[in-house]
């Protein structure tokens, strides 16, 4: 009769994991989908800057938010995904990657240029607008991976990817290994692991990366 029982129990066993693990899923989910929240002090005082690359999907020219901003949202994150997590230090929204100015850029615009071009296109001075909270996941056979991040609507930030275009087809000659859609307005929060780079260049899709609405106080 122990042995007859023995199936039963293990099938009970794996019946009941099977419900802990979707439910845990679903509770992740929909933690993830609650509203985020920040100050809207936070959204001034935005600057462009230079940053040291290494390689060619490290961002070389950003637009950084003040310290809060980050910080605030990360904790946020943190406190619902009852993991651990790793957050960009400094986070920043990146304008330009390496690998886009050496293939196009160098020898034809300076990296002092490129900031004036973005200040001209506002980004300094217009208040960047959080869009959603985004979430990404990728899954191999060695790791899983995910990260947050931030979509903005950005105009000022396509304005002047369009522009720097325009500044290559004026200066460089013939066809130019550059595409301003390339990379979106996004600013990353957490992740998984620490290689924030590697995420580099992201092209968002709103419909599939948005999974909470993002409100200021």
């Amino acid at each position: 009769m122990a042995r007859s029982n023995r199936p039963i129990k293990i099938l009970v066993a794996l019946v009941a994991l099977a419900i802990f693990g979707f439910l845990f899923v679903r509770s992740a989910r929909d933690s993830r989908a609650n509203p985020y929240t920040f100050e809207r002090a936070q959204l001034q005082g935005w600057t462009v800057a230079l940053e040291p690359a290494s390689g060619p999907s490290s961002p070389l020219l950003v637009l950084t938010p003040p310290p809060e901003f980050l910080s605030g949202l990360f904790h946020q994150v943190f406190s619902r995904a009852m993991e651990s997590l790793s957050t960009p230090a400094p986070g920043a929204i990146p304008l330009l990657l390496k690998g886009e100015f050496d293939r196009a850029f160098a020898g034809h615009v300076t990296p002092e240029a490129l900031v004036a071009a973005a200040r001209t296109a506002g980004l300094e001075s217009t208040t960047p607008q959080p869009r959603c909270m985004a979430y990404r996941r990728v899954s191999n056979p060695d790791r899983t991976r995910q990260l947050y991040f931030v979509l903005f609507d950005a105009p000022p930030f396509e304005r002047f990817r369009e522009q720097v275009a325009g500044l290559l087809d004026a200066g460089a000659g013939g066809q130019v290994d550059y595409d301003p859609a390339a990379l979106s307005p996004v600013l990353f929060i957490a992740a998984s692991d620490t290689e924030f780079n590697h995420w580099l260049p992201m092209k968002a899709d709103p419909a599939a990366d948005c999974v909470a609405p993002i409100t200021g106080n």
